[in-house]
């Protein structure tokens, strides 16, 4: 009751009408009833390690696109550099791999890229694949948006010891994963959106808001998997999301599932860096003394990649923001057809 609240409130602020308003939520609710209706009365969906996008006989897909981007304010947000956006869907279409690293600040990540980028670069979004912690594909509320997501299902290491007589098991699924992984690289084309930190960004005490750094465990698993000579061609590439305040996250990590929820009338903004050569011969290495760690060296590497192309969007996720202009190398993402019109 108080998302459905929150979730009209700011569609009042969207489209100006509280009878508009009230009209969207209705249509957009009455079909979310349709997925969840299977969740709660029928038999549960379970993710295997790889999960494909449900989009047929219910699309999972179109109705995240609809709940999420009817929240995005699409003329104060920033798709930057989409020139990099066409270099991967290239490569992606040539066979080649694209692994992305990202921050992460809001339960809807998964549906920026294809809410952002589904007018300039059609189709790009539908093949991104991302790999997900256990607790988007167990929250109740959550399953039915992953359900419309290619999804690599992994345990987080923040939660592989909450239930201990589960931690084998959880680290067994882990295991069946990265070979799901292993083989879809070898196979080629392939998308893959990863979050190194393990989680969502969140407010320090004093109100400002950072990626947080990331786990070198996972960007050197990531390396290795890419760089494997079976694999196809590989790219790395740093991805900076500005989406926290969409659907803010609680300020601290918790540990049971289920959080409370409200969401925002935003802009968001998406920034993708120059490609990263992860080998021990890429920038990266330079200046590093003999006695450095490799993998931390490069997890910091990335992070401040990532950092820097935050800087320059964080300022339009911001609900109390006027209209920002675009800034050089960015362009104003168009609202998408997937996108209902209710004004």
């Amino acid at each position: 009751d108080g998302l459905l609240n929150s979730y009209k409130s700011q569609l009042c602020i969207a489209l100006k009408d509280e009878k508009k308003a009230s009209k969207a939520v209705t249509f957009i609710f009455k079909d979310m009833v349709k997925a969840y209706i299977e969740q709660f009365l029928g038999i549960p969906y379970e993710f295997p390690s790889y999960h494909k996008a449900i989009r047929e006989p219910y699309d999972y897909y179109q109705m995240a696109n609809m709940y999420i981007g009817s929240l995005i304010d699409f003329d104060r947000s920033i798709l930057m550099h989409p020139d990099q956006w066409t270099k991967i869907q290239n490569q992606i279409n040539c066979s080649e791999n694209v692994i992305l690293f990202a921050n992460h600040q809001s339960e809807g990540d998964a549906a920026f890229i294809p809410l952002l980028t589904e007018v300039s670069h059609p189709g790009l979004g539908e093949k991104v694949t991302y790999v997900a912690g256990d607790r988007v594909i167990t929250d109740l509320l959550a399953k039915p948006f992953s359900m419309g997501k290619n999804l690599l299902c992994v345990n987080s290491k923040k939660h592989m010891d909450d239930i201990p007589e589960l931690k084998a098991t959880k680290m067994k699924q882990n295991l069946t994963t990265i070979k799901e992984m292993q083989k879809k690289l070898q196979e080629g084309g392939f998308l893959i959106w990863i979050a190194p930190a393990g989680g969502r960004d969140r407010r320090k005490a004093d109100g400002t808001l950072i990626p947080d750094k990331f786990d070198p465990q996972a960007i050197e698993m990531m390396k290795k998997l890419g760089t494997k000579k079976s694999a196809a061609k590989t790219h790395f590439y740093p991805l900076a999301m500005a989406t926290y305040d969409i659907m803010p996250p609680p300020s601290q990590s918790e540990k049971n599932i289920g959080e409370k929820r409200i969401v925002n009338y935003t802009g968001v903004g998406l920034s993708l860096g120059e490609e990263i050569d992860v080998s021990n011969s890429g920038e990266w290495t330079e200046n590093l003394g003999e006695e450095a760690d490799l993998p931390i060296a490069l997890s910091e590497y990335i992070w401040g990649k990532v950092k820097q192309e935050y800087d320059k969007i964080s300022k339009y996720c911001d609900p109390k923001a006027d209209e920002i202009a675009v800034d050089t190398g960015g362009i104003r993402p168009i609202k998408p057809p997937s996108v209902p019109k209710f004004d």
